[in-house]
């Protein structure tokens, strides 16, 4: 037996001697901090180590090499590093942080850098956007987040269909995209956030664009990333339930990473609610998948994301006399009144997109960023319709056996659209000394087919059913080019200039109830120059001015849907937009604020109407001046508590404009503040991080905004002394809401989790009654209601 133990003793000692020991020591390539809890791994041999807390790491190496080592942690690129040998010396490996690789090329391509770019934004990281989304429409989350933005919601309660204006500029006129991938609709220019459904449960940072900048619209950007899949595995499921019978469901799986090479994102949500007003309820589901693949230098990621929705429509808002108690005497049940009481007035539409983001280092001194992406639009949406003339929907008039001739009926209409687009949006950017080059592209497809039949009449004419009243087709070439270059005059002082190119071109050749073909083409040519001044300390001084400008949408040149529609020919607008701001950051506050100038030639404004689709009225032609000064900041006294605020004054006024009535009049609105445009934005939010209630107390103050251009009547006084005039102006009014979000670490370590976290929202917790938006029909306002006090209660669970 001693002898057995001898021999057993040799073999071990022989075994390890031959099996070499890899040393070494992982840190940030970026603060050459150790980098504790990093997975060691020998690639195929299943061996895998862990780092100490001081980075370093003990590997047995077995067999004979090569050797290929795969080190990984959170939040770090991977590290794969070919071995002939087993070194002698430990190794001393670098890890470039995931941000890093983020911050030098995705963020380059659509968006502005801190310390680079003379330009004003807003970045929202994350865990912001996580601490105040519950579900609801994202332009409402940020719009409570940064300056220069408002939304409002149709429903009243937040979910549903949405819209958002930037500097008081419409949705259809700003630029949003995700992951650089626009998401405009190519004809209208429109937003649709409701086909993304709790989109921002996987998102990551966004940015907000104000003014010209990039590839954006005339008014501002907004840029949303997907977030990049974690590193770790994780498993989340969270519900909540709330006031108006809503729901959400979300499950998220994180696969982690995988072979140092691949991860994994996965999330299903369904979001549903009654809606704050009378039959605006909302079922909606929507699925995200991400799998991205980190190279040394480079990093792929498909995203397949979209779901379908449903939504009982509610554009339509109701007079004043209503909001206090006009049709019941109960004025908080009138106020939830939908003017659209057809049962089946019901939006349906899906909205899957397809992309491949790809980014990489081409060297140390060129980097490149690309988009691919394909989506897809297919929806309906049914609407009842009183005292309709037939002959504006394709169909002959009816006599009856009385020889009466019916020329008017009550209807159902139903539209439908099928779309496509495509696209690829590129940015390459090279260093070399003291310059910057960065070019950035865009080619975009889009193909529609758009069609109306009528499904149903009280009286129908003798011919087929679901007769069509329009029918075309439509195709939008889009292609940008924009060359920039930044040079480094300084240290403190960096100069920028370059230029942007840009083709749209409309063709509809296939309207086939009117037989009218149309070919449109818009080119611009629009040049940028700008100053960036470090000022040493954190404090920033910039200047940049710009020319954007902007196609009107198809449906204004030529409306193949309205019967009496005729072409007309309308000029695309353009502006020059002057800014100029600072930016000074210390240790515990931060503080930006900027001044701009823009002025229009041809602005295509909002004409304070809705058409019967509940679209907005634009009009063309305007020469309009808009002003204003930008502030945020953010103070923190201690580690867990933080202050941040965000203001804005802004004065928007023609200084010429005309519009032109049915009956041939016309009104001059020269001198007049334009419609929809607040002049005071205001939101503070005191966060509590520490404790065991964590909370965020957010109050935010929307100043008044006229309704219609002519800023309550101002060249017609006498309207004004009216008996029972209402006052064509949204109230001011001030919302405070209050977010609660425990965490229970003791019970999840009782029930075997990762993380349990409660969620608790009030929302407008001072129970105001209040408008959000408003239009003008015949002369009188209607407004749009939110809603009163309401809660929204959730849990959350990670395995």
């Amino acid at each position: 037996m001693r002898r057995f133990y001898l021999a057993l003793t040799v073999f071990l000692f022989s075994a390890l001697a031959d099996a070499a020991v890899l040393r070494g020591k992982v840190a940030s390539s970026v603060t050459n901090e150790a980098l504790a809890g990093a997975r060691v791994e020998l690639a195929g041999t299943g061996t895998v180590t862990l780092t100490d807390g001081s980075g370093v790491f003990e590997l047995a190496a077995g067999g004979s090499p090569p050797y290929t080592l795969v080190v990984s942690v959170p939040g770090f690129q991977v590290r794969r590093l070919p071995l002939t040998a087993v070194p002698e010396v430990p190794l001393a490996i670098h890890l470039d942080p995931v941000i890093s690789l983020t911050d030098r090329i995705e963020v380059t391509a659509t968006r502005a850098r801190e310390g680079e770019d003379p330009a004003s934004f807003t970045n929202i990281p994350r865990q912001r956007v996580a601490e105040v989304s519950w579900g609801q429409d994202p332009a409402l989350v940020v719009a409570g987040l940064a300056p220069g933005m408002y939304a409002y919601n149709d429903n009243g309660n937040g979910i549903g269909y949405s819209y958002f204006t930037i500097r008081g500029f419409s949705q259809a006129r700003t630029r949003v995209t995700i992951n650089g991938a626009p998401l405009n609709d190519a004809e209208s220019g429109e937003l649709f956030f409701i086909d993304l459904a709790d989109f921002l449960a996987t998102a990551g940072d966004i940015q907000l664009q104000r003014g010209v900048f990039g590839l954006s619209g005339v008014g501002g950007a907004l840029d949303i990333t997907t977030a990049t899949p974690a590193l770790e595995p994780s498993f989340t499921l969270a519900t909540s339930l709330g006031s108006y019978g809503t729901r959400r469901v979300a499950v998220v799986y994180d696969s982690g990473l995988v072979e140092g090479t691949w991860a994994l994102t996965a999330r299903y949500s369904k979001i549903t609610s009654d809606g704050y007003r009378d039959q605006s309820w909302v079922d909606m589901w929507n699925t995200y998948i991400s799998l991205a693949r980190f190279g040394e230098r480079s990093t792929w990621r498909l995203n397949l994301f979209g779901g379908p929705e449903q939504t009982h429509l509610a554009y339509y808002g109701v007079p004043r006399s209503v909001l206090r108690g006009g049709l019941t005497g109960d004025a908080d049940r009138d106020r939830r009144a939908n003017p659209l009481t057809y049962p089946r007035e019901i939006d349906n539409f899906t909205q899957p997109h397809l992309q491949l983001v790809h980014e990489t280092d081409l060297s140390e001194a060129t980097q490149l960023a690309q988009t691919f992406y394909v989506f897809e639009g297919d929806g309906y949406y049914d609407q009842f319709k009183r005292n309709r003339r037939l002959v504006e929907y394709n169909l002959p008039n009816v006599t009856l056996p009385d020889g009466t001739v019916v020329t008017r009926t009550d209807l159902v209409r139903r539209r439908t659209v099928d779309e496509r687009d495509a696209g690829w949006v590129p940015t390459l950017r090279h260093t070399r000394g003291a310059w910057t080059w960065t070019v950035r592209g865009e080619v975009r497809l889009h193909r529609a087919h758009h069609f109306g039949e009528v499904t149903w009449a009280a009286v129908y004419p003798p011919v087929e059913p679901n007769r069509r009243y329009y029918d075309y087709r439509v195709e939008k070439r889009s292609a940008a080019l924009a060359g920039l270059v930044a040079w480094r005059a300084s240290d403190r002082l960096t100069l920028t200039g370059g230029v942007q190119f840009a083709s749209h071109r409309y063709e509809m050749s296939a309207d086939r109830i009117k037989g009218v073909s149309l070919t449109e083409g818009f080119q611009f040519v629009l040049p940028r120059a700008g100053a960036l001044l470090s000022l040493g300390q954190g404090a920033e001084l910039y200047a940049q001015v710009a020319k954007g400008g902007r196609e009107p949408a198809f449906r204004t040149i030529y409306d193949p849907q309205d019967y009496w529609g005729t072409r007309v020919e309308l000029d695309p607008e353009s502006v020059w937009d002057a800014e100029a701001g600072v930016s000074l950051r210390r240790a515990t506050w931060r503080v930006r604020a900027n001044a701009f100038f823009m002025r229009f030639a041809n602005e295509i404004v909002w004409a304070g109407a809705l058409d019967d689709n509940g679209v907005p009225v634009y009009g063309n032609g305007a020469r309009s001046r808009h002003r204003g000064i930008e502030m945020e900041g953010e103070w923190r006294p201690a580690p867990h508590l933080s202050l941040e605020g965000a203001i804005t004054f802004s004065r928007n006024t023609f200084d010429r404009y005309r519009e032109y009535g049915f009956d041939g009049g016309t009104e001059v609105f020269d001198g007049n503040r334009l419609a929809g445009f607040p002049d005071l934005l205001a939101s503070l939010s005191l966060r509590v991080e520490s404790g065991p209630v964590p909370c965020l107390a957010t109050v935010r103050h929307v100043g008044r905004f006229y309704l219609d251009n002519s800023q309550d009547n101002r060249r017609h006084p006498e309207r004004r002394s009216v008996p029972g005039y209402v006052p064509l102006a949204n109230p001011a009014f001030t919302v405070v809401d209050l977010a609660l979000r425990p965490t229970l670490p003791n019970l999840a370590r009782h029930l075997g989790v990762r993380s349990l976290q409660l969620d608790l929202r009030l929302n407008n917790l001072l129970d105001r009654r209040y408008t959000s938006f408003g239009y003008v029909d015949g002369g009188d306002p209607y407004f749009i209601p939110a809603a009163d006090r309401n809660v929204v209660a959730g849990v959350a669970v990670t395995l």
